[in-house]
């Protein structure tokens, strides 16, 4: 009996580590896509650069743009809207398979950007993989409704 209650233990133990990394790992990937929200309200391209992968694709209404075409055109014009807005996130969910993870985010965004109220749901699929203790936004795509 005393054997079955080590056992037990141990893989308690176990599994509460396994959790705990895998809750690291989420907070790591939260935390890289927060920092390039914040990079473009501050309007800091050096740091959302640092957040992108070289080869990253932003998808953004019918368009599709490459790193540098994204921090040289649509970059200032988000920055621009996302510091005029309220972001409630509605929903959020994050998987990770080993060096690669995908967030897929419901959001509420709502304020006044040029003389207009918004009022509207924002959606957004990140992909993001880790190149060495660092995760990087492979692919971004936003769309709203």
């Amino acid at each position: 009996m005393k054997s079955l209650i080590k056992i037990f233990a141990v893989l308690v133990f176990l599994s509460g580590t396994v959790m705990a990394q895998t809750n690291q790992k989420e907070t790591k990937v939260l935390e890289a896509l927060e920092n390039f929200k914040t990079a473009i309200i501050e309007n800091d391209s050096d740091a959302a650069s640092n957040v992108m992968a070289d080869d990253v694709l932003i998808l953004e209404g019918s368009g599709m743009e490459t790193k540098k075409e994204y921090l040289s055109h649509h970059f200032h014009s988000d920055g621009k809207f996302l510091s005029a807005m309220y972001r409630e996130i509605l929903t959020q969910k994050i998987s990770i398979e080993g060096n690669t993870a995908w967030v897929s985010t419901v959001s509420s965004m709502k304020g006044t950007y040029s003389e207009r109220e918004i009022d509207l749901t924002s959606l957004e699929l990140a992909v993001l993989k880790k190149e060495g203790s660092d995760w990087k936004i492979t692919a971004i795509h936003w769309s709203s409704r």
